[in-house]
């Protein structure tokens, strides 16, 4: 409304007048920490103010890639990042290299079989409760407390019900879990308009527009999968598994656990996956730092899913994108996220330092004088690392990974959620599959994460939007190129926006794109060109013709599967392959998204 524009813009003015003098003090502050990874005695600050608000059992950090919120998190968080950096893996390769082992013969460890054992609960858990109630005997092993943490998920309220499709919750639990639902969804980038932070925006709905209780969806899944049966481990150690011809023995604090097939939903630190990939540094690092707080400035009345307020940085260590969402607990409570991407290069900033920096521009990007201006509730960090050749296949019989530990995210998100998502019906139907038709061997199961050109083709993008370790673009570089991205995309309408808002590239909407970019701004495609360079140019654009490909083939790949399923002159174990490639051809091409 105008005077809801009206403030915006008084409150941009007012925030640009302060840009200088936050410059001067994160240039400073940069200074400081460049001479160690450690908080900053103003981060140090602001972690303790918050737990001493939140002295509860419930703000201990929860499992997976972004739930630490505390400064022993935050520490230890960039003591990882900070060895990643330095390529110390080899030991880590090497204390993992006998994690997963083949062995010959039947296993003589006693006890129950399960058909599946889903190692790390707080999102396995969902694929459990799926398999569990469609008569699967699953187990969940879980390190620590299986329970979500605190801080809400944000998703669509269809991805929410494709839970319910497969089993995993109900409609009623859909609806307990979630605590907020917003519209309308914005888009906006530094540089655009007439000076006013809205200005040219692009408005849309019903995208990551659900806040969800983690600990609440959690819970929900939990119950429906012991009510059905399903045993939990919490709090237990996996310690190695071993592959026999008749099943695969896990070591759970000492103690045998027999399953035919095991899932490893660990995320990107399992040690499987370690094991698989070795020292290999990650080609693509997603950095992102938050909070969720209140504060009288606030205006709630939309969410962001992606802005910036700045252009690359002075120092060039990359460009900062922004996210924010309303929250539950509050008509006056925000929860924000900043986040860049980048290498894994031993002279990337540490996370710390990019949470000084957070707490200097979020006050810019959300109208405030200044970080005490707002009361934090929460403080929020994680590393999403990816690589290029994901989704990852599996190289051992009876073990398959899923969610984070696949690589099955796009190289844009944050992971997490979303890509279990997408994907779980996927995964569970395969798993049914695998077990009745006991295509439990390593070749089977790497057709369920096969190559997938659309995941492949989103790397150009995560590309264009980082910044090389010694290159120095224009720094409103990515800003333009955001803008005529998204313009662009606006103008050829919402099949073509909607998949990409959703981290689904598709072959005619980008397609479409690229004609489109090149007939309204063709002097600005040589720089692009410059700048994301000829060798991954050449690499995307094999990706794209085959994700042409695989976008003419999924019509008739989707009709086969179908065919195929109940079909008895096909061989049980040539059926299970054959849907494992349609699905391969269908979800590689976007179309589970985009029919």
């Amino acid at each position: 409304t105008r005077a809801a524009t009206t403030t915006r813009a008084a409150t941009t003015t007012r925030a640009a007048t302060t840009t200088a003098a936050r410059r001067r003090a994160r240039t400073a502050t940069r200074c400081r920490a460049n001479r160690d990874d450690a908080p900053s005695a103003r981060t140090t600050r602001l972690l303790e103010d918050v737990a001493t608000t939140n002295a509860t059992a419930t703000t201990r950090d929860a499992r997976g890639a972004g739930a630490r919120t505390t400064l022993d998190g935050l520490r230890a968080l960039d003591a990882a990042w900070a060895k990643m950096r330095r390529g110390d893996a080899t030991a880590t390769a090497t204390a993992t290299a006998a994690f997963a082992k083949r062995r010959e013969g039947a296993s003589d460890a006693r006890g129950e079989t399960y058909d599946v054992a889903v190692a790390g609960g707080t999102l396995g858990v969902l694929v459990a409760a799926a398999l569990q109630r469609r008569g699967a005997r699953v187990v969940v092993i879980e390190r620590g407390e299986l329970r979500g943490r605190e801080q809400e998920w944000n998703v669509s309220r269809e991805e929410l019900e494709r839970l319910v499709r497969v089993g995993a919750i109900t409609t009623e639990d859909a609806d307990a879990c979630t605590r907020i639902e917003f519209n309308p969804i914005r888009c906006g980038f530094h540089g655009g308009g007439n000076g006013n932070g809205n200005a040219g925006d692009l408005v849309t709905r019903d995208i990551l527009n659900t806040g969800v209780s983690p600990a609440a969806l959690v819970e929900a899944c939990r119950k429906r999968f012991e009510e059905a049966g399903g045993a939990v481990l919490e709090r237990a150690s996996l310690r190695g598994v071993d592959v026999y011809d008749d099943c695969a023995v896990l070591d759970v604090d000492g103690a045998p656990v027999r399953a035919r097939l095991v899932l490893d939903c660990m995320g990107f630190q399992s040690p499987i996956v370690r094991q698989i990939r070795g020292d290999r540094k990650p080609d693509g690092v997603c950095v992102v730092v938050g909070s969720c707080a209140e504060a009288d400035a606030f205006d709630n009345s939309s969410a962001d899913l992606i802005r910036t307020v700045t252009d690359i940085e002075e120092d060039y260590r990359g460009q900062y994108f922004w996210e924010a969402f309303p929250a539950s607990t509050g008509p006056r409570d925000r929860t924000t996220y900043m986040f860049t991407y980048m290498d894994a290069d031993e002279s990337r900033p540490s996370i710390a330092s990019m949470l000084d920096d957070y707490w200097d521009l979020m006050p810019l990007y959300q109208g405030l004088d200044s970080i005490e201006d707002a009361k934090l509730k929460r403080v929020l960090f994680g590393l999403f690392p990816t690589y290029r050749d994901s989704p990852l296949k599996t190289e051992f019989d009876r073990v398959i990974a899923i969610g984070d530990a696949s690589g099955i995210q796009s190289p844009l998100s944050f992971g997490g959620l979303a890509a279990i998502l997408r994907h779980i019906s996927r995964i569970t139907g395969a798993c049914e599959e695998a077990l009745d038709a006991d295509c439990l061997d390593r070749e089977a199961l790497r057709t369920v994460n096969a190559y997938q050109p659309a995941l492949s083709a989103a790397w150009l993008f995560q590309k264009c939007m980082s910044v090389e370790v010694g290159s120095r673009p224009k720094r409103d570089f990515i800003n333009r190129l955001m803008r005529i991205n998204f313009n662009v995309m606006s103008r050829l309408g919402e099949d073509v926006l909607r998949p990409f808002l959703q981290d689904v590239v598709t072959f005619k909407g980008l397609g479409k794109t690229l004609v489109s970019m090149t007939l309204t701004e063709p002097l600005f495609v040589p720089e692009i060109l410059m700048n994301a360079g000829v060798g991954p140019i050449l690499d995307w654009f094999k990706h794209f013709a085959a994700l042409g490909a695989y976008d003419f083939l999924a019509s008739p790949a989707a009709a086969l599967a179908d065919t195929v399923k109940d079909f008895g002159a096909v061989s049980p174990r040539r059926r299970f392959i054959i849907r494992r490639q349609c699905e391969a051809i269908i979800y590689g091409a976007g179309r589970d998204v985009i029919p």
